[in-house]
């Protein structure tokens, strides 16, 4: 745009200063007339009354020769000597030389110096010459009328100089001012009411109008600086439209790809992986991408071969595009990726999207794109992700049955454990019974040798049947969502109703998150330690408690005031407070078991062992 740079005579404030310029002159010049004129005029009205005062003076100097008061008729010559050479008179007839009025003064100035004067002074003394002097003064008077109708007419010369003047300013200011009132309308009015319209339809998005006063002086800058904005603003509105389109088609894509992706992770998160699930995701897929067919192939590495798992099929079978004797084809390098594959209904450009997660590919799923169509790059981003989230669901699948194989395991080697340790050794115990009576069966012992043998035998199996009962509670005892305060509350009423002895239990440990083997072996040694306090210890209360221990352990104590311990652990004992078994648990978490003689008396059980996920304190907790 080019910047026009107006002069004064193109600038409005330029005119618009020159008119009023014009006007304030032409005001100064009338006022000043006026003020000339009306100074000139005060003179002349003094003069004039100083004429007129002539003829009074005349007639009372008459009067007073024909009284004989001579001494008032020398005052009388004095004051119109004195008036007639006064100088606001003398003033007043200043004007040029050939004017009537000054020769009319000159005339009466002679006529009184050179024969009324005299006329008069000689009357005062002489009679005879009154008559004279009177003759005289009448004509004197007539002078001096001629010398006032003279000034009056000057004077009224004047002011209809003044009264010309003044008109031709007034007619002057108001030409000036109509002037001004044409220019302000023609270049100020018009053009802002043109740009105050224009600016209205701007605003409510019309771009194609335009201001048509475009001249040099500033209201043309503004037009057409204005207009050079519309027409930017009218490329800008289009661009933005265009952005705005743009973003809409990107809004709608993000929008599809999010309902899809939500779609799929809700369907793989929610259900099971089986085939409903994938042929439902791919079903989705393919609604998306306009593929008219596809698959969801898991491969086993590491030969690299693929079974299917989904096909968006009527009978499930699989697809033309999967009918295909090489896999490896179909895989690649693991990298999304359009190639063409003949199927069995001939050339098709198959898009291969990989399923991994965490760099590991657990499968493929090609789709067939339809003819002449290829991939954007919004819809490669999303079978990308698509993909990473079946990967990532397939290696969940993977690691969810890995976890319950070894939990399987765990939970095998656990009961074989628990019945080596309890069962196996009370059964063992019998057998030896048992081999003890064959032999005094076999020497026909006297009964009083045969009868501890046979107690003995039954008071092992009645321990082997509560061992048993024992284990099968055990065995059943699971973890719900309540977790293990829950389960702690349920374990000590349990023994209480059992045993008949009071139980507390101090739990500091709310809020405190452990694993679940870590829950359940915890909760198997309490219910060991306090088994044994039922059966063995002959106590009338029992503590469990559980707190912080400092370091990020956990310290689990359970005391009774019972008969205590034996000193010496003889294998009866062992058998009987079942510490082997506690042992193997704390062994298990990793922690250290202590069983000992309390000095108030009776039994205690600790534990102390770090847990796999670090807690907090109490104290920082409570910050």
């Amino acid at each position: 745009m080019s910047t026009v740079i107006s002069t004064d005579r193109d600038s409005i404030l330029g005119r618009l200063g020159i008119a009023m310029g014009a006007i304030v002159v032409l005001a100064m010049i009338s006022i000043l007339v006026s003020t000339i004129f009306t100074e000139m005029s005060a003179g002349q009205a003094r003069a004039i009354n100083l004429a007129g005062s002539l003829r009074m003076l005349s007639y009372r100097l008459s009067g007073e020769l024909v009284q004989g008061d001579v001494a008032a008729a020398r005052r009388s010559i004095d004051t119109l000597q004195s008036r007639l050479n006064d100088p606001a008179l003398r003033a007043g007839v200043q004007v040029e030389l050939a004017h009537p009025l000054r020769a009319t003064y000159m005339d009466v100035s002679t006529a009184w110096r050179e024969e009324v004067e005299p006329l008069a002074r000689q009357a005062m003394s002489d009679r005879w010459a009154h008559a004279a002097f009177l003759v005289r003064a009448n004509d004197f008077v007539a002078q001096v009328d001629d010398l006032v109708e003279l000034l009056e007419l000057e004077l009224e010369s004047k002011i209809s100089w003044l009264r010309w003047v003044q008109g031709v300013s007034l007619l002057l200011i108001v030409v000036v001012v109509l002037a001004t009132m044409y220019i302000m309308h023609t270049q100020v009015v018009v053009p802002l009411s043109d740009l105050l319209h224009c600016a209205s339809a701007v605003r409510r998005g019309n771009f194609k109008v335009a201001v048509a006063h475009d001249g040099a002086d500033e209201l043309g800058q503004l037009g057409q600086a204005f207009n050079t904005m519309v027409n930017d603003l009218s490329r800008m509105y289009a661009e933005l439209e265009a952005r705005v389109a743009e973003k809409t088609e990107e809004l709608a894509r993000s929008n599809q790809s999010l309902e899809l992706l939500y779609s799929v992770s809700c369907t793989l998160s929610g259900h099971e992986i089986d085939d409903e699930a994938l042929n439902q995701v791919l079903r989705e897929v393919r609604g998306v991408v306009e593929a008219p067919a596809g698959a969801i192939c898991a491969t086993e590495p590491p030969q690299r071969t693929c079974f299917l798992l989904a096909a968006d099929t009527p009978t499930g079978a699989r697809p033309h595009i999967c009918n295909l004797t090489d896999c490896e084809r179909c895989i690649g390098d693991g990298q999304l990726r359009v190639q063409s594959i003949a199927g069995v209904e001939g050339e098709a450009n198959i898009v291969s999207v990989p399923l991994v997660d965490g760099g590991r590919s657990y499968g493929v799923m090609p789709l067939e794109l339809p003819k002449g169509r290829t991939l954007t790059p919004w819809q490669s981003q999303l079978l990308a992700t698509v993909g990473n989230h079946i990967g990532a669901a397939l290696a969940l699948a993977r690691r969810h049955q890995e976890r319950h194989r070894l939990a399987l395991l765990e939970e095998r080697t656990i009961i074989a454990r628990e019945l080596h340790d309890s069962l196996a050794q009370s059964l063992s115990y019998q057998k030896i019974q048992v081999t003890r009576l064959e032999s005094l069966l076999d020497k026909q012992a006297p009964r009083e040798q045969i009868e501890p043998v046979v107690k003995e035998l039954k008071t092992g199996l009645s321990n082997a049947y509560r061992q048993l009962r024992e284990l099968l509670t055990t065995f059943r005892l699971r973890m719900d969502g309540r977790g293990l305060a829950s389960a702690l509350e349920e374990t000590v009423r349990e023994f209480e109703d059992r045993g008949g002895i009071e139980i507390s239990l101090h739990n500091h440990l709310i809020g405190v998150e452990l694993a679940a083997n870590e829950e359940i072996h915890v909760l198997q040694l309490i219910r060991e330690a306090l088994s044994n306090v039922v059966h063995h210890a002959r106590a009338r209360r029992a503590v469990v408690s559980l707190e912080h221990a400092g370091d990020n352990q956990i310290r689990v104590r359970i005391d009774d005031d019972g008969i205590g311990i034996p000193e010496v652990e003889t294998a009866a004992a062992v058998h009987h407070y079942g510490i082997v078994i506690m042992r193997d648990r704390a062994a298990t978490l990793q922690g250290r078991l202590r069983v000992g003689r309390r000095e108030a008396g009776g039994t205690r059980v600790e534990l102390e062992f770090t847990p796999e996920t670090p807690f907090q304190s109490e104290r920082s907790v409570a910050v």
